[in-house]
């Protein structure tokens, strides 16, 4: 037994609530279950009961053993003095609240073993997302419910991060979004590098330098610039960062901590951090664009995005290493950027002006952008569902990381609806949510 079953189990009413009652033989009568907490503190708040013709008002904590009460230190736990139901699979011993005993309902003996064993077996499934095998019996509207709810939690968990970056540097609104430019260039594989890059570089006066100079400033804080190379390009920057070093009182990283593992010849660091000087140089740091129409903002910040580097990196993708084909940063790579700095940027500017018209944009950007295309999104494309926009496709990545990879169906109103055997054959298509 485990307790994500007993909370299944008491959240969904799946349990007769006519026959219980409490270890010392008293009727008891749920009113409500009260509301599921997925926090730290008691398992379901605001619940109501009636015992002994009185009705209580209060928390409820859900237990294998009533022994696990002391176990997890509730008894030290103010937040656990009004509790006022004790629901546990076995009890074997009496938990007192402020030396009264703490009422208690044991479920042992009214557990449907067969549904029991049909839930252990889902939930050691290998695939990534568990209901995959059931999901063409669920019902479209769990779905556009579940994906909309993943989008708003993923866009409220990255505001609270960039919060965070703010409140602990004490950041101007212009390097929290510089902050946000920083992570998005690095992808997946050198987020760490960029964000290191991002609090070494002295952002005022890095806004100041040339392009050139802000490129020197790129590739020599990142540690490319200690060795020299057989390439006259490569000494510029590094006659340039060596002055800009001394004047600015800078220090390079190590080259190492950049990954070119695991990145195409077109994501190498060397790339984007060349993109990357030359959109924060082309960047309109001006607080009007952000007044811009949502369609308007987009072109502009895309146009900036894939403007062309120095000639040196169209050509070349490493120092001293050519391409066989110039190139710049593609439209797709330029659109996940935006969605992975802007958007955000825009949601937190939103919360921290109390003005809902940046979210407003934010919101209006992600439905002009395409689904992204990734593995995960992938995966739910195999499954029948398509996300028809960028929206669509940050609420399934949000799905996949943060529900199915931790096994959360409990938090997931698509999880819930498989676990209840709520099925109706029915394809899925997103539509916008």
């Amino acid at each position: 037994m485990n307790e994500n079953y007993l909370h299944f189990l008491w959240k969904n009413k799946r349990l007769p609530f006519h026959y219980l009652q409490t270890v010392d033989g008293k009727k008891i009568e749920i009113l409500h279950v009260g509301i599921h907490n997925l926090d730290s503190g008691p398992d379901f708040f605001n619940g109501r009961i009636l015992l002994n013709e009185i009705t209580h008002s209060g928390n409820i904590e859900i237990h294998v053993k009533s022994s696990d009460w002391n176990l997890h230190g509730h008894q030290f736990d103010k937040a656990y003095s009004n509790v006022i139901l004790h629901v546990v699979y076995e009890h074997d011993q009496l938990i007192f609240v402020e030396g009264i005993p703490l009422p208690t309902v044991e479920l042992k003996q009214v557990i449907d073993w067969d549904h029991f064993h049909w839930f252990s077996s889902y939930y050691k499934g290998t695939n990534t997302i568990l209901c995959e095998p059931f999901l063409e019996g669920i019902a479209g509207t769990f779905v556009v419910n579940q994906v909309e709810r993943a989008f708003f939690q993923r866009m409220e968990r990255k505001m609270m991060e960039l919060e965070k970056v703010c409140q602990s540097r004490k950041l101007s609104f212009k390097e929290v979004l510089f902050h946000a430019i920083s992570k998005a260039f690095g992808m997946k594989v050198n987020q760490l590098p960029f964000q290191e890059l991002a609090v070494g570089i002295p952002f005022e006066k890095f806004m100041k330098a040339s392009q050139k100079q802000k490129m020197a400033i790129a590739f020599g804080a990142g540690g490319f610039l200690n060795e020299s190379k057989a390439s006259t390009y490569h000494e510029e920057l590094k006659q340039e960062w060596d002055f800009q070093r001394y004047k600015l009182k800078l220090e390079a990283q190590n080259k190492h901590s950049w990954k070119f593992k695991g990145c195409r010849p077109g994501g190498f660091p060397t790339q984007r951090l060349a993109q990357f000087a030359t959109f924060i140089h082309e960047m309109n740091w001006d607080s009007d664009s952000w007044y811009l129409p949502a369609n308007e903002l987009l072109l502009m910040l895309q146009t900036r995005l894939m403007k062309p580097t120095h000639e040196y990196w169209i050509a070349h993708f490493d120092f001293g290493k050519e391409k066989k084909a110039p190139s710049t940063m593609s439209l797709a790579t330029a659109n996940t950027i935006i969605i992975n700095s802007i958007v955000p940027f825009l949601w937190w500017l939103s919360y921290r002006l109390s003005d809902d018209s940046y979210r407003n944009k934010a919101f209006e950007i992600l439905t002009l952008l395409p689904p992204e295309k990734n593995e995960k999104i992938n995966t739910w494309k195999r499954m029948g569902i398509n996300p028809a926009n960028g929206l669509e496709s940050q609420g399934l990545i949000e799905l996949t990381n943060e529900f199915c990879s931790k096994k959360a169906c409990l938090k997931c109103v698509i999880g819930n609806a498989v676990l209840k055997r709520e099925l109706k054959i029915e394809n899925v298509k997103l539509k916008r949510v």
